[in-house]
């Protein structure tokens, strides 16, 4: 099994129906092809984690380049991991009222943007939106 993260420009804001449909398709998609993950929507930024199997999730990655609703992809890490991370999302998804991408960034590292993020502050930060889903702090779609 392996994952990757990646930043890209968003082009369509998290309240539109462009980027709900990325996460109802998505979950039908991803369920079909084992993967899994979570996508943050926030201030013009795509952040995502997948995992999966690794070529269904390195095509879903080539697919992605071609997604007209963002732009400028940055794979920012990929590896292989023993287990998955986020196994019951097929597609988890937060916006800034679950949690701030950008807080986080100002919380870990004054000197760093959302654009300068590590893929290990970017997993991190997920993985918290994830739990504050999980416990009820805040709702995803």
């Amino acid at each position: 099994m392996e994952y990757l993260v990646y930043r890209s420009e968003a082009l369509v804001t998290p309240e539109s129906p462009e980027c709900q449909s990325i996460v109802t398709i998505s979950h039908l998609k991803n369920t079909l092809a084992g993967i899994t993950g979570f996508l943050h929507a926030e201030d013009g930024v795509f952040i995502q984690y997948i995992e999966g199997p690794a070529e269904p999730l390195w095509q879903l990655y080539n697919r992605l380049h071609s997604d007209d609703r963002h732009r400028n992809l940055e794979l920012l890490g990929h590896g292989v991991i023993s287990r998955p991370r986020f196994k019951k999302w097929r597609l988890g998804y937060s916006q800034t009222e679950i949690a701030s991408f950008r807080d986080f960034m100002g919380e870990v590292s004054a000197e760093k943007s959302l654009k300068d993020a590590s893929c290990a502050e970017a997993v991190y930060f997920l993985m918290g939106a994830s739990v504050r889903i999980d416990l009820g702090i805040g709702s995803s779609l």
